[in-house]
């Protein structure tokens, strides 16, 4: 059995008999643990390794460095490059051997340890375990989720328990007609729309235009996971093409992908492995001219923000919420997701237009940072997740 159908079927066993009734005594004993979280507020995320899905988390967490959030990590993360990043405005418990495989007693005791507490705040993103400890917390304790994107696990998972979310958080417009549409499917009730907030992200974007020098050879660049829906194996092809059509490009990719791109293509790619230093990935962004994403589904990735911010010009599939901020032929190029040899041809076909076309480049390249400077900004990021989090007006 893999992953997915091992999370939904212990998604369906949580609410049978035999479960309810070890949470039931579990929670006894998590409401008579010595332990008290001032804050009240109790975050769950599942990794703090690198991953634009992390960095928001960290995000998120450093908006509230008075109260510092109890911040749980329910899966085990491939490195720990982004805990100081959680660990600088909250207090960390990376504890999750005992939250995953004590299932369900874990849930238990940490319902009973949250319900005690007065006007809890339960926070959770991209973590099952999340979804499977909602339903036994009690009406007092507010729940809120977010969905950086739908077509995943978290859209699934979460739909037992759409009624009990006071709140849901996108990223980006697009998610909510999906939430309609799954709502409808499944015969949830449409008011529970009403509970959705559209809270963008935010990256740090430069107050003046880096200016671009556009040498012979150009520089193409990825930055994500290896993940199966990032598709980097048709990177290296791209790559490969490109420099089988005498190309001046150059492809770096950046993040742990060395094992996603085909072992013939990796001899057109610089690998630069993951990268946690800011400064580091600035200066890469700064000598970009390319950015390409080959994904079959994304929500708005934070990687597309900052390459805009540094005025890198984004070549995308047209999936998620890509593009309402990657405007085809203004600030960047769009691909339709279609079959793989289809887009493999539309991104050699765009990047072979961008490095013809050096004044078309410069003119996309002006226009995506003048977008990030318009839409990416970071000052009112802190101050929406501080009014909904703490229930401000």
């Amino acid at each position: 059995m893999d992953g997915f159908n091992a999370d939904m079927l212990i998604t369906r066993l949580n609410g049978t008999v035999f479960v309810r009734c070890l949470v039931a005594v579990a929670k006894g004993i998590g409401s008579l643990l010595p332990f008290r979280n001032r804050s009240s507020l109790f975050f769950f995320f599942p990794f703090m390794h690198i991953g634009g899905a992390e960095r928001v988390h960290a995000d998120i967490v450093s908006c509230f460095p008075q109260e510092r959030p109890w911040v749980f990590f329910t899966k085990r993360s491939h490195n720990s490059k982004f805990r100081p990043l959680f660990a600088s405005a909250a207090r960390l418990f990376d504890i999750w051997p005992l939250l995953k495989y004590g299932y369900p007693t874990s849930v238990g005791i940490m319902a009973g340890l949250i319900n005690r507490h007065k006007n809890p705040v339960v926070f959770g993103s991209n973590s099952l375990y999340y979804y499977l400890l909602v339903p036994y917390l009690k009406p007092h304790v507010r729940c809120i989720d977010l969905l950086h994107a739908f077509g995943g696990c978290s859209d699934t998972f979460s739909l037992p328990v759409a009624d009990k979310l006071d709140c849901r958080v996108i990223i980006n417009a697009k998610t909510k007609g999906d939430l309609e549409a799954q709502y409808r499917a499944n015969g949830v009730d449409r008011r529970l729309l009403d509970r959705i907030v559209l809270i963008e992200n935010r990256v740090t974007v430069p107050s003046q235009y880096p200016e671009k020098k556009h040498p012979d050879v150009l520089n193409v660049i990825f930055v994500g996971r290896g993940s199966p829906e990032k598709r980097v194996y048709l990177v290296g092809k791209i790559a490969s093409r490109c420099r089988e059509m005498r190309m001046p490009v150059q492809f770096i990719l950046v993040g742990d992908v060395g094992e996603a791109v085909e072992p013939e293509d990796r001899k057109h790619c610089l690998l630069r492995g993951e990268i946690s230093d800011a400064a580091v990935m600035s200066a890469i962004y700064d000598h970009a001219h390319i950015l390409v994403l080959t994904s079959s589904r994304e929500g708005f990735p934070l990687v597309v923000m900052e390459a805009m911010a540094h005025g890198v010009v984004p070549v995308c599939t047209d999936v998620g919420g890509i593009a309402a901020h990657v405007l085809h032929d203004a600030n960047g190029l769009l691909v339709g997701n279609g079959g793989e040899c289809e887009i493999e041809e539309a991104f050699v076909a765009a990047i072979q237009r961008l490095s013809d076309e050096r004044d078309t480049l410069q003119r996309m390249s002006r226009a995506a940072f003048e977008h990030a400077r318009a839409c990416f900004g970071s000052e009112q990021f802190c101050i929406a997740w501080r009014r909904l989090v703490l229930n401000k007006e």
